[in-house]
């Protein structure tokens, strides 16, 4: 962390608000409506190896009709879903599924695609690596070989966001569990003082390290856990703006 960043003082309101909210509930309950049928489709058309799942109304798993998945279902330690004996993919799918069709992350983008355009017979060798990396180092903060520029791992399609969100999904209540990487909590984080190095899009891990050094520090000080208070300045953003209509009117793809 930066010397910048340890002056950042957690804002009176985040403490205020993130006292009321019980994390079971605000974090791991927070859910996504997801379309089935439209992501596994896509899935099979292109023939990449994975599948989308949800639960029903009844709390069934299904892959097909409208489902609801909740962050909680994103963990690896997670009992609700069977990603089946490989499910490294399928948790993959099943993070960018909730992050896309989520009504304060999602938006418009393009559709998923992991293959390795430059390895016709190997095309899911360089997501793989990179997924391997997720779970070798939670932090990301690691230099070696299948690294980008920015230092993020190698992964066809995978945005940094979803990178993440993917880490934060597999690690559990480690320390320095990886925190999701929201441009709304960013640009939020900016308002407060904190002196990010471009758009969310374009951090690097080093930036991103910072980012989530932040919000972990503010945790600490308003005695709360540090995805809460990335929920506060994801919502904090949304309220400033006045979106109440979100993300649902948008198409994914």
């Amino acid at each position: 962390m930066s010397r910048g960043d340890e002056k950042l003082a957690v804002p009176k309101d985040c403490v205020l608000w993130c006292h009321h909210q019980p994390y079971a509930e605000a974090v791991l309950d927070d859910y996504a409506r997801v379309d089935l049928d439209k992501w596994n489709a896509r899935l099979t058309e292109l023939r990449i190896p994975a599948r989308v799942y949800a639960v029903d109304a009844d709390g069934r798993q299904i892959d097909s009709g409208i489902g609801h998945i909740r962050r909680g279902d994103l963990e690896a330690s997670s009992t609700t879903l069977d990603l089946g004996p490989q499910p490294a993919l399928n948790r993959l799918y099943l993070c960018d599924a909730w992050l896309r069709s989520h009504r304060d992350r999602g938006g418009f983008r393009r559709f998923l695609d992991v293959r390795d355009p430059h390895d016709r017979y190997h095309p899911y060798d360089t997501v793989a690596r990179a997924l391997d990396a997720c779970e070798a180092e939670p932090s990301l903060v690691w230099t070696g070989a299948f690294r980008s520029w920015s230092g993020w791992p190698v992964a066809p399609g995978v945005g940094n966001s979803l990178m993440s969100l993917y880490s934060w999904a597999i690690h559990g209540n480690e320390r320095d569990r990886p925190q999701l990487l929201d441009k709304y909590t960013a640009s939020s984080m900016v308002r407060y003082g904190w002196m990010g190095d471009g758009a969310a899009s374009q951090f690097s891990v080093t930036t991103y390290a910072r980012y989530s050094g932040v919000i972990e520090r503010w945790a600490g000080q308003a005695g709360t856990k540090p995805e809460i208070v990335e929920l506060w300045l994801n919502r904090d953003w949304h309220r400033r703006l006045g979106r109440h209509d979100r993300q649902e009117a948008l198409l994914l793809w």
